[in-house]
Formats: structure tokens, sequence, C-alpha cells
């Protein structure tokens, strides 16, 4: 009651705080940290070859084995999040790599070296989703889109950097250095992981802190669905793009067509990287703002039409050109994670991410083959525009299929 006896107005609600919090860093330094196997070893791998005496074909297996490992896990990851928990499927994980890496170390055979990557490749892809349902728990529903954008820099990133350190260790020491190296940076991300864990509160089925939840962004049912199958299409669309598109097509085009030089092919890989990592952040706030549906049509339409400029171009600078248009396009990539963590109860966030792994570790494996076989059987060109379809699908799959963005009627005005 106030002092003239009427009721009292109620307090306007606090709105939710934008800012990064402090616990969402850390759990991106600790994925740039445990990364640091997926790639690490890649450019050494003819070394190691050389050492085992060993064909192209097993060297090839050598380095998919980490990545089937943990397309294997992927979806498993979820599931064991929940019945195991959170902290103890971590704590086994670091273990795991860490063992798998000394293995890797000391191997005295390929088999034994094979074994040492599906280790690591298991035990990153389980670490990859609880970080990413970790940093959904810090989010709310004002900021998950650049939280978890936090991710996809900390992971390029590492993609970006591992190689280069892993060919300097090689110089300086030899290929079996990179798994000590690898083991002791996954022993400073436990460090900093581990009590993150305990002071974050996971959602479960039975209770638990839901993260700063939008109820009117949890959809359910057939549409929920729908939802969830055309975004991981457009995860998996987008992966095999970057890796069949970008990582084997185009150096071969830009080499073939062009008649580009390495270094040349090189600067137009690392503009794509650099602008991709440019926009991540901010894409994921343009998402909190105007809704993840509008972003993630409009990205993954925008890198098809980069795709499709690289027909016309016919130069150095052309090609650059359309280089940093499809590495701009990469800003929806953080609203996809968004959207999967927030469409769902807090309790099943788990589970919705690690199909966003599955759906991006698959993409990974299929691009490549996938599009080299378009390539060598037609050419170029065809080779482009089966990515530009495979891309622009899933553009007009997410505008169909994700409903537009539901806020609360307090959001909205705010």
């Amino acid at each position: 009651m106030t002092a003239g006896g009427g009721a009292a107005a109620p307090e306007a609600p606090e709105a939710a705080s934008t800012a990064v919090p402090r616990d969402a860093l850390l759990l991106a330094v600790s994925i740039f940290l445990f990364i640091a196997a997926t790639n690490i070893l890649t450019p050494l791998i003819p070394a190691v070859r050389d050492d085992f005496g060993v064909s192209i074909t097993i060297a090839g297996l050598i380095v998919g084995s980490y990545g089937l490992a943990r397309l294997a896990v992927d979806l498993p990851a979820g599931f064991l999040a929940e019945r195991v928990g959170y902290r103890r499927l971590s704590r086994i994980s670091v273990v795991l790599l860490v063992a798998a890496s000394l293995v890797g170390l000391v191997a005295p055979s390929v088999e034994v070296l094979i074994l040492s990557r599906v280790g690591s490749g298991v035990a990153v892809g389980i670490l990859a989703t609880v970080i990413l349902t970790a940093l959904s728990a810090t989010a709310s529903s004002a900021n998950r889109g650049k939280v978890m954008s936090l991710f996809h820099v900390a992971n390029n990133t590492g993609i970006a950097l591992y190689p280069m350190v892993g060919g300097l260790i090689g110089i300086w020491i030899g290929w079996r250095a990179t798994f000590a190296v690898t083991a002791v940076l996954a022993i400073v991300a436990a460090l900093l992981l581990l009590p993150l864990l305990s002071r974050i509160d996971f959602p479960t089925a039975g209770g638990g802190k839901k993260g700063g939840t939008d109820e009117t962004r949890i959809l359910h049912g057939r549409v929920r669905r729908i939802a969830l199958s055309v975004t991981y299409y457009g995860v998996m669309a987008n992966m095999i793009h970057r890796h069949g598109f970008r990582n084997t097509v185009l150096p071969l085009y830009a080499a073939l067509v062009l008649g580009l030089n390495g270094p040349q092919i090189a600067t137009a890989i690392a503009l794509m990287s650099i602008t991709g990592l440019a926009v991540a952040t901010p894409g994921g706030m343009m998402g909190d703002r105007i809704g993840r549906r509008r972003v993630i049509t409009a990205g993954l339409a925008t890198v098809a039409v980069g795709d499709l400029i690289f027909i016309l171009t016919g130069d150095l600078v052309s090609f650059l050109i359309a280089a940093a248009l499809i590495g701009f396009g990469d800003f929806f990539t953080s609203s996809q994670t968004a959207l999967l963590s927030e469409v769902v109860p807090p309790a099943e966030r788990a589970k919705s991410l690690s199909g966003y792994r599955f759906s991006a570790d698959l993409g990974a494996l299929i691009g490549p083959i996938l599009l080299a076989a378009v390539m060598d059987l037609t050419n170029s060109t065809v080779a482009i525009l089966v990515a530009v379809g495979i891309l622009a699908l899933g553009s007009l799959l997410a505008w169909i299929g994700i409903p537009a963005d539901r806020r609360a009627p307090a959001a909205a005005g705010a």
C-alpha cells in the first residue's frame, strides 16, 4: 500500500543483460585449448608416413580416424552428459584425451597411432558438446547468440592456428612432440573447465537452472521437429560447403581454371577465415535482436551468392572479393546453435546440441568426397553449382521451417 492507501505499482522487470559472462569467456578458452588435437598433426602427416613407411591411404586413415570417432560419439554425447553428469563425463573425457595423447607420443606402430587418434576424437567430441551446453546455460534470452558465437570464434581460431603450430613443432622437434603439446594443453584446459562446470547449474529433467529461458521461444510437437530438422540440414550444408568447397574444390578451381599459385590461394582462404571470425560475434548479436530465422536464412543465401561469384572470377582481385563475401556470410553460424538451444526445454539442450555436432561432423566428412567426385566427373563449374544448390536449399528450408521469432511482450517492447 502507498501512503495514500492506494496499491503500489508493480516494479518493471529488470532487463536481461547483454554482456558476455566471464564464465562464458573461460569456456571459450577451454574449447580452444582442447581442440589442439583436431589438426595440430595434419601438416606433419608426410613425416608420419615416412617414419612408419605406410601408404597414402593409411596416412589418410590417420587423419580421418579422428573425425570418424568424433562423428560416432556426437549423438551419444548429449545422452551421456545427462546420464553420467556433465562434470563426471568431462573428467573422464579429459583423462581419455591426455591418455590418448601420451599413447600417440610413444606409438610404436601405425595401428597404435590410429587408436590414439580415435581416443582423442571421442574425448574432444564429448567435451565440445559439454562446453556448448555449458555456454547455453550461462546465456540469457537477450544474449544467447552473442554467447554462443564464442564457441565458433574459439573453434575456428584453433582450426586456423594449430596447423601452423604443428608445422613449427615438426621442424624444431618432430611430429611426436605435437602429442605432448596436446596433452599439456588438455591439462591446462581441464584446470579451467572443471571448476567452471562446478559453478554452472545445468538444467535437467528433474529441475535446475533454466539458463535465462524465454518460454515463448520453446517450440512443441511437429513444429519443433521441423525447425530442428531444417536447422540441422543448414548446419550440414554449411559444413559440406566449408570442407568440400573451400578446402577442396576452391583450391583446385583456383589453380586449374584461374592459374593462381599456392600463396595466392592461401591468401584467399585466410581472408575467408579472418572475415568469418570478424563477423561471428556481431552476427550472434544481430540474431539476438532481429531473430534467428532471418539471420540463418540470409547467411546461407550470402554464402551461396559468394560461391556463384567465383564462376565469374577471372583474376586474383575478383577471387579475393568473392572469398571475402563467403567469409562475411559466416555471420549466421552462432544463430544456429542459439536456436537449437532455445527452441527445446532446458533439460533437452544437450541432446539438441549433440545433434548440431553430429550434423557438422557429417557435413565435414561427406563434403570433400561429394564435391570432389562431382568435379572429377563433370567440371569445377558444376561442382560450384551443386554447392550453391545445397546452400540455397538450406536457406529456403530455414525460412519455411523455422517459425518467426516469438518474443515475450516485455522483450518485444524493450
